[in-house]
C-alpha cells in the first residue's frame, strides 16, 4: 500500500517546511485574496456603467479594452485563487 500522495501547502495553511522563509510571512490569506480579484469584476462593472451615463457612450473601444481588461484579470485570478478539489482515488484502492 503506497502512502497517500502529499499536497503542497495552500497560502492559508501553516508550513511545517524547515525553510519557508521570509515568503512565508508575506502571504495574503487565499480569502481576501478572492474578494480582492472579485473588486476587479465589480470595477469592471462600475466603469463600464459610470463612462455610459456620464457620456452617454455605449459602444466605444477603449471603454471595451478596459471593462474586458479588468473583468478578464478579476475572473482569471478568482479562478486561479480557488482551492485545487482533491484527486479522485485511482480505481481498486
Amino acid at each position: 500500500m503506497d502512502a497517500p500522495a502529499r499536497r503542497p501547502p495552500m497560502a492559508s495553511e501553516p508550513s511545517d517546511l524547515p525553510d519557508a522563509g521570509p515568503a512565508r510571512a508575506l502571504s495574503v490569506p487565499r480569502r481576501l485574496t478572492f474578494w480582492g480579484f472579485a473588486s476587479l469584476v465589480v470595477a469592471a462593472v462600475v466603469f463600464y456603467l459610470w463612462w455610459g451615463l456620464s457620456w452617454g457612450v455605449w459602444f466605444d473601444n477603449g471603454v471595451y479594452a478596459v471593462t474586458i481588461t479588468l473583468g478578464l484579470f478579476g475572473l482569471a485570478g478568482m479562478w486561479l485563487v480557488l482551492p485545487n478539489p482533491p484527486a479522485p482515488a485511482p480505481p481498486g484502492q
